[in-house]
């Protein structure tokens, strides 16, 4: 199960799931990187999504407890992903995964991570989102190198305004 709080700043959202998805979602990143011929930098950008939901899963990250009624309880793990980086990792993924062998149950979890980040996004900005999904894609197909660079440096300075901005709120 996964779903989503968007962010206060609007930055990004809060990747919510229990361990089972969250454990599929890690696992499945790692497959398609190790196997694509798209990414050629099997580390860093790419991975450091993987990285994000393994320790959201370990309990590093956001935990929160739940009751379904009186005696049930589950826990939830999440995990604050920036849309730069998330949108561009997940289209990279959606247009890895038509170059390997994929099963049903992995396009079932790009599917729900696709749905979520949409979702996600619409919320946050609802007149742009399909814009911003288009360009995203479109951007996917560039240079993975160039895109690595780019959006590495940009999530940087995104979050050094983001501290900043906290600081002074």
């Amino acid at each position: 199960m996964l779903r989503y709080e968007l962010t206060p700043n609007n930055a990004g959202f809060i990747l919510w799931g229990d361990s089972e998805a969250l454990n599929e979602l890690h696992e499945l990143i790692h497959y398609i990187v190790d196997e694509s011929p798209l990414i050629k930098v099997k580390d860093g950008f790419m991975l450091s999504l993987a990285y994000d939901i393994r320790k959201a899963r370990e309990g590093n990250r956001r935990v929160e407890q739940h009751q379904y009624d009186q005696h049930d309880t589950y826990k939830l793990y999440g995990v604050e992903l920036l849309w730069p980086l998330v949108l561009v990792q997940s289209s990279i993924l959606r247009n890895s995964m038509g170059y390997i062998q994929t099963d049903k149950n992995q396009l079932s979890v790009m599917y729900a991570f696709e749905y979520l980040i949409e979702s996600a996004l619409t919320e946050s900005e609802r007149t742009t989102s399909n814009d911003i999904m288009l360009t995203v894609k479109y951007a996917s197909d560039s240079d993975f190198n160039s895109l690595r660079i780019i959006l590495t440096a940009g999530a940087a300075i995104l979050s050094a305004y983001l501290r900043s901005k906290e600081k002074s709120s």
